[in-house]
């Protein structure tokens, strides 16, 4: 195999691989035997076919797999002894001169940067302050998840915080309108799940009760069927039912896991803590990050950028539906997505072109136990059996995608241990 490496500009490499034509040949003649095996051809017996018949048959099948086969089985090898680590899927071109002689990659790489310093840079941040508000706000949020949903008496009206069923019909011109009817839908007042002007209709109702009225829709209104137009509604209310939350007490504590309210208030206070710290560290490796791009230019690979804008894109257009979002609305806003997608993509590439050549120079790696390590505390996080989520790592061929991961954050932590953290006032 004869390789041959040319340099096109900082992120793209072109790399010529030439193979012997004995290795050609053979990996060519594995393929005429096993379709000498398997093919069916009329007046043959299988296994009988002339070679000659069999390449008249499957000549297109036969010069697509002696191309697949070439690149799979020398690619690996030809990109290790050119010591090139593409990212993304390289461009293959083949060499027919008088015949398959091998192939050309176009590959696109993490370009060479002269890093500027890094260490020692000043970052300030707000000081992290757990309140008695802060406890009270999370554990309200522990009681609604665990409170009752009592069904109100028939004399009782709806009210903030009630959850209501209710059915309902839109009309235009008294015309009932498909789409815009429900024989049970959950609204929970006061949560802005629906238009204000609609759940305001719905207070001081009582279960069993009707009511009619009009909602003036707004021109801008993403359903282009009811924008800008008047649609009257006729509800019925099918259930109203009231949160009842538990007493704020030492068995309410009990049942949620510990020893009475002091104990949980206090275990609140230090998930709260971890949780402020967690996203402070974010703030201040963003900060540090966004310093050291301020000094340097980063070429982006177009290939490898587009194949993200695109995936982000894809992204997009699948939660659509979920969002209500209609056709004719999709392509006025994928223009302002692709360009808002496209600036996201490329200082997220560089911020990896960064961290991975700071993590070389300053030769970061992955020891033994860190990916164990790892898996162990998603498995306490998640309450799951730690083969478990090995099993589920190992299985989606995700431990690679952790390994970068955890060498990312243990750059980013060389950053933050090394930067000056100055506490704002």
């Amino acid at each position: 195999m004869k390789i041959d490496v040319q340099v096109i500009d900082n992120v793209t490499k072109k790399l010529e691989v030439r193979i012997p034509e004995e290795d050609i040949k053979r990996i060519e003649e594995g393929i005429y035997n096993e379709l000498k095996r398997q093919a069916k051809i009329k007046g043959f017996r299988p296994g009988k076919a002339p070679r000659n018949i069999i390449a008249t048959f499957y000549k297109d099948y036969i010069d697509d797999e002696l191309r697949n086969r070439l690149v799979k089985n020398t690619m690996f090898d030809a990109l290790k002894e050119a010591d090139i680590n593409p990212i993304g899927e390289p461009i293959v071109d083949f060499l027919e001169e008088d015949g398959l002689k091998g192939y050309v990659l176009e590959c696109e790489v993490i370009p060479e940067i002269e890093l500027p310093e890094y260490k020692g840079i000043e970052v300030e941040v707000e000081p992290i302050n757990i309140t008695e508000e802060d406890i009270n706000k999370r554990i309200e949020s522990i009681r609604l998840l665990h409170a009752e949903m009592r069904m109100k008496e028939a004399d009782e009206g709806a009210e903030e915080g009630d959850f209501v069923v209710i059915s309902y019909q839109g009309f235009l011109s008294d015309i009932p309108l498909k789409e815009v009817k429900s024989d049970a839908y959950p609204i929970e007042l006061g949560s802005s799940s629906v238009m204000p002007e609609f759940e305001k209709e719905i207070y001081g109702l009582k279960m069993g009760e009707d009511k009619e009225f009009d909602i003036d829709f707004p021109d801008d209104y993403p359903d282009k069927d009811i924008c800008g137009k008047r649609v009257t509604f006729k509800v019925h209310i099918k259930e109203i039912r009231k949160k009842i939350l538990p007493e704020l007490d030492d068995d309410f504590a009990k049942d949620m896991g510990f020893e009475n309210l002091d104990d949980m208030k206090a275990n609140i206070k230090d998930e709260l803590l971890k949780e402020k710290e967690k996203n402070r560290n974010k703030i201040i490796y963003q900060k540090i990050i966004d310093r050291i791009l301020e000094g340097i230019e980063i070429p982006i690979p177009k290939r490898y950028l587009a194949k993200r804008v695109e995936s982000m894109l894809e992204d997009a257009e699948a939660r659509y539906p979920s969002e209500g979002i209609a056709e004719d609305i999709k392509k006025n806003i994928e223009g302002t997505l692709r360009k808002d997608f496209e600036e996201k993509a490329s200082l997220r590439i560089k911020t990896d072109i960064l961290l991975t050549k700071i993590a070389e120079k300053e030769d970061l790696k992955i020891e033994e136990g860190d990916v164990e390590e790892r898996i162990k505390r998603i498995a306490e996080d998640s309450k799951r059996p730690f083969i478990e989520i090995k099993s589920f790592y190992e299985r989606n061929n995700l431990i690679d995608k952790l390994k970068d991961i955890i060498l990312e954050e243990k750059t980013l932590n060389l950053l933050k241990d090394n930067a000056v953290i100055k506490e704002t006032p």
